[in-house]
């Protein structure tokens, strides 16, 4: 029986990196980044209005509650020419209320370039509107107006060279949005890897319209394990349910390499009961077995091997949670290593009671992240950890992990925390 650590190194040292190709953006979104990807330009490109209002010059000292203001034009987003150089107390008008001339201001809408010389945009709800003809002559100013409001300045958000994409990061909605605004539009992201998934068992049935025969259950750990990889960016060429006998299996591994699977994933017998025969049959087909049984609860009998040809095969346990925890913290670690990504980390948070665990065994534990009346948070064991129960699952938005070589993990000690079905903030 293998360590949890050992048996990440052994499937680490089998981690060949993916290939790496350039697609379009919208053939971009949901694969994963190849490498850092810069900022190609500036954004915003330049200056401009935060809101609809009025540009002007305030200058270092600010202009006070009832300046008035001559508005000698408009600019609008999308306008490329706006007047330029509007700064300045000059001799355009003179008004008996204003001593020393009156500045200049220019009606200016949401989004619009910021003309030179102007330093501040006042909001439309913070001055009094004059118009003529149905058109904005001047405005007064209801408050005091200092310099530099209400203008996103150039480069702001980006800048030529800063990192947008990092390598191994999954290009979703958010990222699309990023490349889109600076104007990328081809990126280089990882192949796509193929993977089988293939579900052992008379007693499985797979049409939910079929009525159960006496002895038979439903089918979840395909289905369930078909979504894992699709949610890992992985594509699923295959899922098979087959029965207690080599042959079927053996072949259905040969044609899942023969497809391209860089993952073969298998349910079920790899225990030591009568029918456990996938040990003996990936021996049959020459695979090199990493290791099989680890120092976990649950999934225990867990095995991993090389198929001729390089590709991983997965033999995880006929119990629903012994399988998802498998894929969790056996097949995510591997999928990480394949984009080039580290060990994921674990947040480290208090364990809300006390637990008792077998003391050589890494246990990982359905669990919720709490908020405690402190506004401290905390993780909480939930009940019906057995390995069979699904319905628990249902609640669970986090696994709660205890480390090995402890038979009693106290209340209150820090333990680590995984997200459900990948790591709490992305990397």
């Amino acid at each position: 029986m293998i360590s949890y650590f050992d048996a990440l190194r052994l499937l680490h040292a089998e981690a060949r990196p993916l290939s790496r190709e350039e697609v379009s953006l919208e053939q971009a979104a949901g694969r994963f980044s190849a490498g850092d990807l810069p900022s190609p330009t500036t954004l915003p490109p330049f200056p401009n209005s935060a809101m609809d209002g009025f540009a002007l010059e305030a200058g270092e000292a600010g202009l006070p509650a009832g300046t008035t203001l001559r508005v000698v034009g408009r600019v609008a987003a999308g306008d490329g020419s706006p007047p330029q150089d509007l700064g300045g107390r000059g001799d355009v008008a003179q008004g008996d209320d204003v001593e020393g001339g009156i500045r200049q201001a220019l009606e200016i809408m949401t989004g619009a370039p910021v003309p030179s010389g102007l330093d501040t945009v006042v909001p439309v709800e913070r001055v009094e509107v004059r118009e003529e003809g149905g058109r904005v002559t001047s405005i007064r100013l209801l408050d005091e107006e200092p310099a530099g409001r209400n203008i996103r300045p150039a480069g702001a958000d980006f800048l030529p060279g800063d990192p947008v994409l990092a390598p191994g990061r999954r290009i979703g909605a958010v990222e699309v949005m990023a490349l889109a605004a600076l104007g990328v539009g081809r990126i280089p992201v990882l192949e796509v890897p193929g993977a089988a998934v293939l579900s052992t068992g008379p007693e499985l049935v797979d049409d939910p319209h079929v009525p159960l025969p006496p002895g038979g259950i439903r089918n979840s750990n395909g289905p369930f394990l078909a979504r894992a990889l699709e949610h890992e960016g992985v594509c699923v060429l295959s899922r098979k349910t087959l029965g207690d006998d080599e042959a079927p299996f053996r072949r259905a591994v040969e044609a899942a390499v023969e497809a391209g699977a860089r993952l073969v994933i298998s349910t079920g017998a790899v225990s030591m009961g009568r029918y456990d025969f996938v040990p003996e049959a990936l021996e049959g087909l020459g695979a090199r077995i990493l290791f099989h049984r680890a120092a976990i609860r649950p999934g225990k009998p867990i095995l991993a091997a090389v198929l001729p040809g390089g590709a991983i095969h997965f033999g995880l346990p006929g119990n629903p949670i012994s399988a998802a925890v498998g894929f969790r913290f056996f097949v995510h670690p591997l999928l990480r290593a394949l984009r080039g990504l580290g060990p994921e980390r674990g947040w480290p948070m208090p364990l809300g009671e006390t637990r008792r665990k077998p003391l050589p065994f890494r246990q990982f534990l359905k669990a919720r992240v709490e908020i405690t009346a402190s506004g401290s948070p905390r993780v909480d064991v939930l009940p019906g950890q057995e390995s069979f129960r699904i319905a628990p699952m249902l609640r669970t938005h986090a696994w709660a992990v205890l480390p090995e070589g402890r038979a009693e993990v106290e209340e209150g000690s820090m333990v680590e925390v995984f997200g459900l079905d990948g790591p709490i903030i992305p990397d």
